[in-house]
């Protein structure tokens, strides 16, 4: 869903504006056109009309970059093929032809590499940058994320030199979205907050519009809902100052994804019914695609599975190529939980084999990948043997020749030194291949030794902390519910010795307030032997019904909990629970917390546990020295248990946030 949010806004960025002023500009080139005369001008002319074409006609801006590429060549005009190559390239990214976008752009490149180093002009640096800049684009659209930051972050100190503050705008908000497909949220949001400046100083009402709606999609996956409405209350003042402006449809989707992540589910469908009146003219459009997955998300969240299941369809057999493999697997997974929900347990396998049989195509797909990326590597080595052995050879031809036209009596002398030369070489070859498959191996002996101490040290940690769970359950038994069972042993005792003569209700009444809270105590340390709700109802109902019991009036524990524990084993879960128990024990009791916050978030096989207060904190130094009051040990004990991470960020009289980063399968 991440995925297809972001293109969707990349999409916006290419479109929307050539649909706005355009054809103006385009009436006024035609016209120019037909009166030049002179050939670099023409070249200009053409290449710029294949620009203003890319979006809107794309016969035209083939037709009219493929002219100026011509006429550029004939006349060697380096500027002109520089500029015409890369709108002819822009006209194929246009067009989703990603080899070709890439072919045009490199030659555009290049040009523009040899047009800069003879003059580094800010006309010149523009169509660089521009070339630089869209290259990356297209090895996005490949998902080569991390390439297409790479060559749009280059393009930036050259904007600011020339003092392009629009590009530079674009520029940070691409990365932005960028950073955001990539999941890598903070950054996002820090360059959404540098891009807004920028445009709020050089952009127009439109480019406002296009940064607010790139940006509402970070907030709304960062869970920033009161900034996220505060961001679509930017766009939508924007909007009012243009009528019909290409970006209204996208604004309702946003803001019906706000809606619906507020749970104000009905605000949310109208949102999403005024945002579909825009596209459902275009039954291809890439935008109604989307919409199609929010919609069944908000049908989700309120319930209504055979709405879900509709539009889920709908997105499945939309007629495109754009589906990737992970999709395809994730929307199977939830047409069989929709399906099981409607009781169609039929059609929910059916569905469930689909994902399973995807989901292993997806790995064979990946593993071949792999193999083939290695196919190359091991082809690209033995080539370069064969090479060497080729120069090899020429040389040994060249001495053999130099020999024969030596003198007799130093063909031996050299036949020794060579042979001489030779064993020394092999033996010294030899001896330091001994020594090091020797160290290899002390190596390999170090690493089973450290890794037989660590195994050792955890199981140490693990016995050591089971034993203090049995301590601590004693003296709980001990001093807890014995002292009260012995306290109303007492007490039924006086009443048998003292024999009153009347029904003891008072007296009754004690002994029975006390055998409750007994049972209270007791029920209280079962359900930190084994808490009951886990094992009959799952992680998620245990965790809110622990959360719900530690929150009194001085503090409040608060949870929100994303994903299922679906696949997770009991043992796993138990621990899990373990950790953020004693997490949330450790906030109340050492940090003097009044708010605790406990996120458990799962995505795939990968779960992100995170607990965060507003207690006193502490010094990272004194992390050891605290070890034992705080269960440390034991915390790490059952986070290695889980091969998981654990990390701590705290500062003194700031708080404390405590991350554990699990994968499922290593679990």
């Amino acid at each position: 869903m991440r995925a297809l949010v972001f293109v969707f806004i990349l999409l916006l960025s290419y479109t929307g504006s050539a649909q706005t002023g355009r054809e103006a500009r385009i009436d006024s080139l035609e016209n120019a056109l037909k009166l030049v005369g002179h050939d670099t001008t023409r070249v200009n002319i053409l290449s710029e009309l294949a620009r203003s074409y890319g979006g809107v006609d794309s016969l035209k801006a083939f037709e009219k970059g493929f002219a100026a590429i011509a006429l550029a060549k004939r006349i060697s005009y380096l500027r002109g093929m520089a500029d015409a190559n890369i709108n002819v390239a822009g006209a194929y990214l246009d067009y989703f032809d990603i080899e070709n976008a890439k072919k045009y752009f490199t030659i555009g490149n290049n040009f523009a590499d040899k047009l800069v180093a003879k003059d580094s002009s800010a006309r010149n640096i523009k169509i660089w940058i521009r070339g630089k800049f869209n290259i990356g684009v297209a090895y996005g659209f490949e998902g080569n994320v991390k390439r297409e930051i790479e060559l749009i972050a280059e393009t930036i100190p050259y904007a600011q030199r020339i003092g392009d503050k629009m590009f530079v705008a674009n520029a940070n908000t691409s990365l932005a979205i960028k950073y955001g497909n990539l999941s890598l949220s903070d950054k996002a949001y820090n360059m959404f907050l540098i891009s807004q400046k920028q445009y709020e100083e050089v952009g127009s009402p439109e480019d406002m519009i296009y940064h607010s709606l790139s940006f509402t999609t970070v907030l709304g996956e960062m869970d920033s809902l009161k900034q996220m409405k505060s961001v679509l209350d930017i766009a939508k003042s924007n909007l009012e100052q243009i009528p019909n402006s290409f970006y209204e449809g996208y604004y309702y989707a946003e803001l019906g994804h706000y809606y619906g992540k507020s749970g104000e589910y009905k605000n949310s469908i109208d949102a999403l019914n005024k945002s579909y009146e825009f596209y459902k003219e275009d039954a291809l459009s890439f935008y109604l695609k989307g919409l199609y997955q929010r919609y069944a998300e908000t049908y989700r969240k309120m319930g209504d599975f055979k709405k879900a299941k509709e539009y889920t369809l709908k997105y499945m057999n939309f007629s495109d190529t754009n589906h990737n493999t992970d999709e395809i697997v994730q929307n199977y997974l939830s047409l069989a939980n929709f399906e099981a929900e409607l009781n169609n347990y039929e059609q929910a396998y059916s569905y469930l084999r689909d994902y399973v049989k995807a989901r292993d195509t997806m790995r064979v797909s990946n593993l071949d990948s792999s193999l083939q990326q290695l196919e190359i590597q091991f082809k690209t080595a033995t080539k370069e043997k064969e090479i060497l052995a080729l120069k090899n050879e020429t040389s040994e031809a060249a001495l053999a020749l130099q020999v024969k036209k030596s003198q007799t009596y130093l063909l031996g002398a050299t036949a020794s030194i060579l042979a001489l030369l030779l064993f020394i070489g092999f033996y010294a070859y030899n001896d330091k291949l001994r020594r090091a498959r020797k160290k290899e191996r002390e190596q390999e002996k170090e690493v089973a030794l450290l890794k037989q101490k660590q195994e050792n040290e955890v199981f140490s940690a693990m016995i050591e902390g089971q034993e203090k769970e049995r301590k601590r359950l004693a003296i709980d038994l001990h001093d807890g519910l014995g002292g009260r069972l012995s306290g109303i042993s007492m007490n039924l005792s006086k009443l048998d010795k003292d024999e009153p003569k009347e029904y003891p209700k008072t007296q009754l009444k004690k002994v029975m307030k006390d055998l409750d809270d007994s049972l209270t105590e007791l029920r209280s340390i079962a359900r930190n032997m084994m808490p009951e709700t886990l094992v009959k109802f799952g992680l998620q109902a245990a965790l809110k019904d622990y959360c719900s019991s530690m929150t009194g009036n001085d503090t409040k524990v608060t949870l929100q909990f994303y994903g299922t524990e679906k696949g997770i084993g009991l043992n796993e879960q138990v621990t899990m629970y373990r950790v953020i128990q004693e997490l949330i024990n450790n906030a109340i009791k050492h940090a003097h917390a009044s708010d605790v916050l406990v996120q458990y978030m799962r995505d795939g096989n990968k779960v992100d546990i995170t607990v965060e207060d507003n207690g006193v904190g502490f010094n990272k130094e004194n992390i050891v020295a605290k070890d034992g009051g705080m269960g440390l040990s034991n915390l790490r004990t059952r986070v290695a248990y889980l091969k998981g991470d654990l990390e701590f960020h705290s500062e003194e009289n700031e708080g404390t946030t405590v991350n554990v980063q699990i994968n499922v399968d290593a679990a």
